[in-house]
């Protein structure tokens, strides 16, 4: 008896240990994995219908890994392309501007433009100019200019990395994507057998987590869908041609982490600053902050609790407690957290306390 209990001991503790290695080894993947698993879950209906009809899971999980990369990786690949290039742009132009000192014609021309007399005194004004003009003044330029040179060249460099982390990390994505589809129920089924609680309740948290996902893929569509439009009204406001196509950019920038739809409408911004179209300039600047950017933390709450049975004050904390914890896959790991915790809760309620 002793010898059987030793020997159990010694088995979990085994199993234990070498998870913790396998846990390690995976730490440099768990990214990509875990939005393989995301994807799994949201392509699991279509999944399902497209196994009957071609009658081979390895086809089908081949024909949506295929999907995904020509429709999220690819589409993604080049828009990061394009925001790098139009920060190092961004860059360059600011550090000409600063290095020419022709802020100080900038600033001049944003007095006469937006009549900023008619709200400043002219005294105050004129202090402000000749501070502009002062020592002070340009040693804090010179350091700046020192600053962004700096930082231009460091992410000129990093450029080469970042391209190919992303080519990595892709190709990871979508092979865990694809083994996923094509094995995933068998691999969960076998999982199922070594979790200690009735079936009922296994289905009932593997169901919990299928919703989340499922209400947060929802909740990101909807807040793509309204930023795109509403990005896409203030640049026809502010007066910027194709505005169409740079509204599209901003539905799929707003999937991007970490600044998501700022990334098309802050250089938008700065755009109309650098030709001296300061009043479009700052009507873009407060319908980005006010509107386009602020409308994430109403809209995907709300198309969320549709899908999920919590309060909306709890997914508006689980979904900015998994950001700023986790990184992008917060949105979706914070909801589900919450949501298996609570599931949990009523398992509990339900075997133990009754």
């Amino acid at each position: 008896m002793e010898k059987e209990k030793f020997f159990k001991y010694f088995l979990l503790a085994s199993t234990f240990g070498l998870l913790l290695v396998v846990f390690y080894m995976l730490l440099p993947f768990l990214t990509p994995i875990l939005w393989a698993l995301i994807f799994s879950f949201v392509l699991y209906p279509i999944n399902l219908k497209l196994k009957n009809y071609v009658r081979w899971r390895t086809v089908s999980a081949l024909i949506l890994t295929i999907f995904v990369l020509l429709v999220i990786v690819i589409p993604f690949g080049v828009l990061g392309a394009i925001v790098l290039n139009q920060a190092i742009e961004l860059l360059s132009r600011l550090l000409n501007v600063v290095q020419n000192h022709s802020y100080q014609e900038y600033f001049q021309e944003l007095v006469n433009r937006l009549r900023l007399e008619k709200f400043v005194e002219q005294e105050d004004l004129k202090r402000i100019l000749e501070y502009i003009e002062s020592e002070e003044f340009k040693s804090i330029v010179g350091n700046l200019i020192r600053d962004l040179t700096q930082r231009l060249l460091q992410f000129s460099t990093s450029m080469l990395t970042s391209v190919g982390s992303f080519l990595f990390k892709s190709f990871v994505f979508l092979i865990t994507l694809f083994f996923i589809l094509r094995d995933g129920e068998k691999f969960a089924k076998f999982i199922e057998r070594f979790i200690p609680m009735h079936r009922e309740d296994v289905y009932e948290v593997f169901n919990t987590v299928y919703k989340t996902v499922l209400a947060t893929a929802y909740g990101a569509i909807a807040v793509g869908i309204a930023q795109g439009i509403l990005s896409a009204i203030g640049y026809a406001i502010a007066g910027i041609k194709y505005y169409p196509l740079l509204g599209l950019i901003t539905f799929f920038a707003s999937f991007v982490p970490p600044f998501g739809a700022a990334v098309v409408w802050v250089p938008s911004v700065v755009y109309l600053f650098s030709i001296q179209k300061f009043k479009s300039a700052l009507f873009l600047l407060f319908w980005g902050v006010l509107l386009v950017s602020s409308i994430d933390n109403l809209i995907r709450p709300l198309v969320m609790k549709i899908g999920i049975n919590m309060p909306y004050i709890v997914l508006f904390f689980a979904i900015v407690g998994g950001l700023i914890s986790f990184g992008f896959v917060g949105i979706f790991l914070g909801p589900i957290i919450f949501t298996v915790v609570f599931s949990l809760f009523l398992i509990y309620e339900k075997r133990i306390l009754k």
